[in-house]
């Protein structure tokens, strides 16, 4: 009796893989079409504070602080491996303390709307309203430059061609100057940025086992700028292409190198009746960084690096100047996109050529630390007001401090604050400065 119970204890331990392998060949497959909805929202609660980044001069009361705060609420059902649908809202209201103004609700907008589908394994599609970033953002981030960091929506189909480790998108932009696709609850009628752009593009990248390599094409047009021909700052229609590359190179000892270049080319064509005749433009901008790692448990890290972007010569018929195609957001300063309005716009990086140094630590794991200075100077004066801008080609000094804090899984902020000295591209000399307190409130319920 005992060796028959013996021989078929052990024939079950044989058996017994062999039938969990039939068992994982007749397991049903997923469900393709199974929908799991997502719901979800965010409080975005900001306090912010500058002075002088207009016109660097102490004599003017140009200090500035207000309280910004943003709600989203989202909602979106995933259809098994097909695909996805989205659509996201949006209202930042913002009380402005100094100079005190009244509290009024603003708009509620579209921030999201698209349907995400898998045309097969290796081909996707995406389609409405959608956000979009790729590489460092330097030339692809924020669609919607005027509201500031409300929305960085792009109205987008973007398609993608993926294999193993590489990856080709075509996108197709349209965003004109006003909200008019989506409808607006509460609408002010804001103008998104100063006149109507689309594009189409082209953007692939490739991932090897220590080098990333991106690479893009766009061709873009801005028309219909809405200020007045008169206007010191007013663009007339251009069309223009931009041909990029992006590289990340890891190295032994942690060390990595990243570098993106970009070329443009095209023509302003001013309207009829305004003076001046057709402009070729022929600019370049780009980056170079090293960066250090260090092998520590609080993850310090070194960078330095230089960022160039061409200004326009006034001594030539061409246009030098850099267009940031996508990417007038303050990637490298919140206080300085201000600085920019009395040149070309808001966030409109041009005519730069910055020295970087930073430093990166995380002491504690609810606790990032950023240092960072600027040696900032411009390629060319600028023709502007002599009241605001000198003859000299130094923009000044900039120094910041950040803190990232992460409470709970929920509840995450930050500390910011820049100090920048101004150089003789200014008249006035008096230092500027930004400061924000953050906090953002989020949750999700996956059912």
């Amino acid at each position: 009796m005992t060796n028959r119970l013996t021989a078929l204890a052990c024939a079950a331990l044989i058996l017994a893989p062999a039938a969990r392998g039939e068992d994982a060949k007749t397991a049903p497959a997923p469900d393709p079409w199974k929908i799991t909805w997502e719901v979800g929202a965010e409080e975005r609660v900001r306090s912010e504070a500058q002075n002088n980044s207009f016109d660097w001069n102490d004599a003017t009361d140009d200090h500035r602080l207000w309280y910004r705060f943003r709600t989203r609420v989202w909602g979106k059902a995933t259809i098994g491996t097909r695909g996805e649908v989205y659509v996201g809202l949006n209202n930042e209201s913002r009380k402005t303390v100094h100079p005190d103004t009244p509290f009024k609700w603003d708009e509620v907008v579209f921030e999201n709307a698209y349907v995400d589908w898998k045309l097969d394994p290796s081909v996707s599609l995406r389609v409405g309203r959608q956000n979009l970033m790729r590489g460092e953002g330097f030339v692809l981030f924020d669609g919607t430059s005027g509201d500031g960091s409300r929305t960085a929506y792009f109205n987008a189909v973007d398609v993608t061609f993926g294999w193993k480790k590489s990856k080709v998108e075509l996108i197709g932009i349209s965003d004109p100057a006003k909200d008019w696709y989506l409808p607006v609850i509460n609408d002010k009628n804001k103008l998104l940025q100063e006149w109507d752009e689309a594009a189409v593009g082209l953007y692939t990248g490739r991932d090897l086992p220590k080098t990333a390599i991106d690479g893009y094409v766009f061709w873009k047009s801005e028309k219909d700028d809405y200020r007045a021909t008169t206007n010191a700052q007013f663009q007339p229609d251009r069309q223009f292409g931009t041909v990029g590359a992006r590289v990340v190179q890891q190295l032994p000892e942690g060390f990595s190198v990243t570098a993106e270049a970009a070329w443009e080319f095209g023509q302003e064509k001013p309207k009829p009746g305004v003076a001046g005749g057709d402009k070729d433009i022929a600019a370049w901008g780009g980056y170079v960084y090293a960066k250090k790692t260090f092998p520590l448990s609080w993850k310090p890290s070194l960078q330095v690096g230089w960022i160039g972007m061409s200004g326009d010569d006034p001594k030539t018929t061409k246009n030098e100047g850099w267009d940031p195609l996508f990417s007038r957001w303050p990637k490298w300063s919140e206080l300085y996109i201000y600085s920019q309005v009395p040149e070309k716009g808001v966030a409109y990086w041009t005519n730069l050529s910055m020295w970087q140094a930073e430093i990166l630590a995380s002491p504690a794991k609810f606790l990032s630390l950023r240092g960072t200075y600027y040696y900032m100077n411009a390629f060319e004066p600028f023709p502007g007001s002599p009241k605001v801008f000198g003859k000299g080609k130094k923009r000044g000094d900039m120094y910041q401090a950040r803190a990232d804090v992460t409470f709970s899984k929920s509840l995450k902020g930050h500390v910011l604050y820049e100090y920048l000295k101004p150089g003789d591209f200014y008249v006035g000399r008096d230092s500027a400065y930004f400061l924000r307190f953050e906090l953002i409130y989020s949750f999700k319920k996956i059912f």
